[in-house]
C-alpha cells in the first residue's frame, strides 16, 4: 500500500512540475507578442504599399512586406544622420535588401550583391513616410 502511495505522489509531482512548465511557455510567448507590438512601426510608402517594420534588438530589424518577412542587420552608415540595414534575402532572386532610415522618411532599395556599385546607385524601390 505505501509502494501505491509513493506512486501516485511521484505522479502528481510530474503532473505539477508539467503544468509549471507549459505556465512559463505561455507566459513568454504572451511578453515576447507584446513586445513586437509596442516595438513596431508602421510606414506607408509609394505604390500605396505599407511596411511594418519590427525592431527585434539594438542591431537587427525585421520588415514586413506584402506578407512576407525579411530580417536585416545594421551596418555602419555613410551618413551618420541615417541608419543603414542590409539583407541578402530580397524581394526578386540574386538582389538583396537595403533599408535607409531618417527619423520620419525611410528608403528601401534593391541590394545589389557587387561590391563594385555604390550605395547611392541601388535602385530604390519604395520610398516611404513613418505613420501617414
Amino acid at each position: 500500500m505505501t509502494l501505491c502511495k509513493k506512486n501516485k505522489n511521484k505522479t502528481v509531482v510530474l503532473t505539477c512540475t508539467a503544468l509549471s512548465l507549459v505556465a512559463c511557455q505561455h507566459t513568454t510567448i504572451i511578453t515576447a507578442h507584446d513586445f513586437s507590438v509596442l516595438d513596431s512601426v508602421e510606414y506607408r510608402c509609394d505604390e500605396q504599399v505599407y511596411i511594418q517594420k519590427q525592431r527585434l534588438d539594438e542591431q537587427s530589424i525585421r520588415l514586413k512586406i506584402a506578407d512576407q518577412l525579411f530580417d536585416l542587420t545594421a551596418f555602419d552608415a555613410p551618413d551618420k544622420s541615417q541608419k543603414y540595414y542590409s539583407s541578402e534575402q530580397g524581394l526578386q532572386p540574386e538582389h538583396g535588401l537595403l533599408w535607409i532610415e531618417s527619423e520620419q522618411s525611410a528608403t528601401l532599395k534593391s541590394l545589389m550583391l557587387d561590391h563594385t556599385i555604390k550605395i547611392d546607385d541601388y535602385p530604390v524601390i519604395y520610398q516611404c513616410q513613418q505613420g501617414v
